[in-house]
């Protein structure tokens, strides 16, 4: 078994007599992107300060490689780690450029006329060239989060620790956050762990999602994992987390498709699954939000068939279905089919990363309810398994 990169390890940390890490053992891969959620208050931000050193932890063991590592160096050669602030820390006082070269003039021997230079550099690799004489008061406050993210990155750190990114960032401004700390990890090979109250954005970029909750990590799994949860208040986090998801694919989610289940079987005949798998390179976190826009072309392209269907339901972020009305079964199946592979085609052209859509058709007569069509699509992944084509 590998060591993972990061492996923090029982840590525990009280204020004040109050525990707010109470054994916290969480394992981060390299070259993943980790996302740690959870209720306001409960400690996320204190792990990621016990990880950078601001914080000493009262016990436990922070790893990385293997070794004991707290704070921007691991030892003369080892790892360094960056540290994103919630409010990108930027100083008022400095320009841009003088911002992104602050860490290499205050922690190596670096002059200040070449640790210009380097951030310069740093600046036209990120397309940041045209505001590096600006201060953060003539930026934007999407672009001071860019700002902020060279300076992490002048260091040039294996792993990247992100405190709410996207805190205080409209909509756009957050996909944007997200889509560009997937890429920039490709780019520069930095690990990130982050913390993020933003669901769902924030999971279409991750890798890993842990559940923090009572000062201790219990849940850590990929973001589809969720849905196998059983633990109460994480059940609560992930239905809410749905009917956001639902809401930026603007569709009805699973609540809406219980409720309108005897409906549906009443007006349709059959009821279709889409069902996406994706074939990656490598692990890292190709999926995103360019996987989003392909869940949405695939709701596009069924939208758009002129065969009776019902409104498309968002099941999760793999899957929608739909009530199908007609007596040629094989004609209107083979229509979804059609609808679907021209997605795929798209998307083949458009993304490195292979985006798959197929679909399955159940009798609504034989499926008197949801969870019922649960267990029949999770039998028939098993007996004939989806596989990129």
């Amino acid at each position: 078994m590998s060591t993972p990169f990061l492996s923090i390890q029982d840590v525990k940390k009280s204020f004040g007599g109050k525990a707010i890490l109470d054994g916290i053992d969480l394992n981060v891969e390299r070259g993943h992107i980790t996302t740690i959620m959870g209720k306001s208050g409960i400690g996320k931000s204190v792990l990621l300060k016990c990880i950078a050193g601001v914080h000493q932890p009262d016990s436990g063991q922070i790893l990385i490689d293997g070794r004991p590592c707290v704070g921007a160096h691991c030892g003369p050669d080892g790892p360094r780690l960056s540290y994103l602030f919630q409010g990108n820390a930027l100083f008022d006082s400095l320009t841009a450029l003088e911002n992104v070269a602050l860490p290499l003039v205050e922690t190596t021997r670096i002059r200040p006329r070449a640790a210009n230079r380097q951030a310069l550099k740093l600046f036209e690799q990120l397309d940041l060239g045209d505001i590096a004489g600006k201060y953060p008061s003539q930026i934007s406050g999407g672009m001071q989060k860019r700002v902020a993210l060279a300076r992490a990155l002048i260091t040039r750190p294996q792993l990247i620790l992100f405190d709410e990114p996207t805190a205080g960032l409209d909509p756009q401004r957050k996909n944007g956050v997200f889509t560009m700390v997937a890429e920039y990890g490709k780019r520069f090979d930095f690990t990130a762990l982050m913390v993020s109250h933003d669901i769902p954005e924030a999971l279409f970029v991750s890798d890993r999602v842990a559940w923090m909750d009572r000062g201790q990590i219990r849940f850590c799994g990929a973001p589809t994992d969720l849905e196998l949860a059983r633990d109460p208040n994480l059940l609560e986090f992930i239905h809410h987390r749905n009917e956001l998801l639902s809401d930026l694919a603007g569709q009805q989610g699973r609540t809406a498709l219980f409720a309108h289940w005897p409906e549906l079987r009443r007006s349709y005949d059959h009821f279709v699954v889409a069902s996406c798998e994706t074939e990656r390179r490598r692990p890292g976190s190709d999926l995103g939000l360019r996987r989003f826009a392909s869940y949405q072309a695939a709701v596009a392209a069924i939208t758009a068939l002129p065969q009776k269907h019902s409104q498309i339901y968002f099941l999760d972020e793999r899957h929608f279905g739909f009530g199908l009305g007609g007596s040629d079964v094989a004609a209107l199946t083979a229509d979804v089919d059609a609808a679907l592979q021209a997605v795929n085609t798209q998307t083949a052209q458009a993304h490195v990363t292979r985006y798959r859509w197929s679909s399955r058709t159940y009798l609504l007569a034989d499926v008197p309810n949801p969870a019922s069509l649960w267990i029949l699509e999770d039998q028939a992944a098993v007996a004939a398994p989806l596989s990129p084509a």
